[in-house]
């Protein structure tokens, strides 16, 4: 977790000239500041991810081991899908059969639309000449009654098209249902990146929604730290930083501000629980210049001069 930074400041002592012993008096001016110091934990500029499942399901295989560097789209871990698989190949099995149905239904509407076609010819022409007494009315009526069937059955056969169509395009529909959720089956990296952790095993059962491990994206590292309310004015972004080894003390990178918040947070991050004292802090991210272990606690310094 993150802690409070402490602040370095360059003390100027003024010692009386006289005869009497008197304490030394010390006058502490903010422009002697050259640098605060203080912890940070280094993670990820993008920030440290968790794994989420988007499907329940028993885990088959985790694909991508702890500390292992994977690209975007490798899959990291695989939950049982037989099921889901078998249930996608029932629905895609239909699309042939389906295909066909609407295939006859339009060819049989494209055969009574030419007989139509044909009768609305015919019954103009018996139009014409029952006008001019070459028919009986009988055959016009017939004429007629043909014209007003086969319209009939064309509408139907229209009508048929459409359901059959909308058949296949249910058909669709669940297949892209199945794709899906057999794709929430297989997890994948969202970044590049590397796996740090894993909380779970091959033959889990895990639920949707599940915390199932932690990544670290790829990309530049940063150390985040906080300034304390009584400097955080003196920090901004551009200003030279360095990160050193708590166990030996040597400098393992260096780096620049990249952020300074806007606002100062009521209770610290890093805050001891028993501590006393409420400050208030402003986080800090630094953006290093050298690779650094994710999640490291190391003592850092921001130069201000």
């Amino acid at each position: 977790m993150k802690t409070k930074l402490f602040y370095i400041p360059c003390l100027m002592a003024l010692f009386s000239c006289g005869g009497n012993e008197q304490p030394a008096k010390i006058k502490t001016d903010a422009d002697s500041i050259h640098q605060i110091a203080g912890i940070a934990r280094i993670e990820p500029e993008k920030g440290l991810l968790y794994v989420y499942a988007d499907a329940s399901g028993c885990i088959t295989a985790i694909n991508a081991l702890e500390n292992q560097l994977v690209t975007q789209g490798t899959t990291l871990l695989t939950l049982e899908s037989a099921t889901d698989q078998a249930l996608l190949e029932v629905e895609e099995s239909k699309i042939h059969t389906q295909g066909s149905a609407v295939t006859s239904a339009e060819k049989h509407a494209g055969s009574v639309l030419s007989e139509l076609n044909k009768a609305r010819a015919d019954l103009v022409l018996n139009e014409q000449l029952y006008a001019a007494k070459g028919i009986a009315e009988q055959t016009l009526k017939d004429s007629q009654a043909k014209v007003e069937k086969l319209s009939i059955d064309y509408e139907k056969l229209r009508s048929d098209i459409q359901q059959e169509k909308g058949k296949l395009q249910e058909i669709n529909a669940n297949i892209r249902y199945r794709k899906s959720i057999l794709s929430d089956k297989v997890i994948k990296a969202a970044f590049d990146g590397k796996v740090l952790q894993w909380d779970v095993h091959k033959g889990d059962f895990i639920t949707q929604g599940q915390k199932l491990g932690q990544f670290a994206p790829g990309g530049p590292l940063i150390a985040c730290t906080e300034v304390d309310e009584l400097f955080a004015d003196q920090v901004h972004e551009g200003m030279k930083a360095a990160v050193f080894s708590q166990s030996s003390g040597a400098k393992m990178a260096e780096g620049t501000v990249i952020y300074v918040a806007g606002f100062l947070k009521k209770k610290s991050l890093f805050s001891d629980e028993n501590t006393v004292e409420d400050r208030r802090v402003k986080e800090v991210k630094i953006r290093l210049s050298a690779p650094v272990g994710i999640n490291n606690r190391v003592d850092c310094a921001i130069y201000l001069k």
